[in-house]
């Protein structure tokens, strides 16, 4: 096979491949229109240490939610480390988190930027640290703006948390990290 032919049959299979993930990211709208997807990467911590520790955690997670009839669904990953620590900063906890409850969707009435509608959303976690015991009834708030336009709730980019008995935790300043919320008709179920 020469050039212009490996090109003409790559150029062949990219099209083809293109079209199929095209295929594929229709199914991502939901027949519910009520759905959203919320997506998020960042990092959280105390305000000032506790006992010589300034708990910092990360987190990624991923799901869907119904506001208009109440449910979340998803779920992510954690690790728990104390940021005062030399590197490399030993673990304190890692594991996993799953929503229990949906509490709260406010969009604060602000338009969307494309499929990216900034909002807070606001759900009970259980967070279960590998080997711990788990922390139940954990409220857990994720905040989305769009800094492109701007369209902001008047809080930091993030999630904020609140574990019972122990403490708050909020977005860096600067922030470190990313949260998505969806326009509503998109769900990450996509009935494969």
């Amino acid at each position: 096979m020469d050039r212009r032919d490996f090109i003409k049959t790559a150029g062949a299979g990219a099209l083809g491949a293109a079209s199929l993930s095209w295929l594929a990211a229709e199914n991502v709208f939901a027949a519910d229109g009520n759905q959203h997807e919320y997506f998020f990467v960042s990092f959280s911590q105390v305000p000032h240490a506790i006992d010589g520790v300034l708990h910092r955690i990360g987190m990624q997670g991923a799901g869907t939610f119904d506001p208009h009839a109440g449910w979340v669904k998803g779920g992510g990953s954690f690790v728990h480390f104390n940021q005062l620590a030399s590197p490399p900063k030993p673990l304190i906890a890692t594991g996993t988190w799953e929503p229990t409850a949906f509490v709260s969707y406010d969009t604060h009435n602000l338009g969307h930027y494309g499929t990216i509608q900034p909002g807070i959303l606001t759900m009970k976690i259980d967070l279960q640290p590998m080997g711990g015991a788990v922390h139940h009834d954990v409220t857990f708030e994720l905040v989305c703006n769009v800094g492109a336009v701007p369209l902001l709730t008047g809080e930091e980019e993030g999630w904020n948390m609140m574990v019972p008995g122990f403490a708050e935790f909020h977005p860096l300043n600067p922030v470190l990290g990313i949260t998505h919320l969806s326009i509503g008709g998109l769900a990450i179920d996509r009935g494969a």
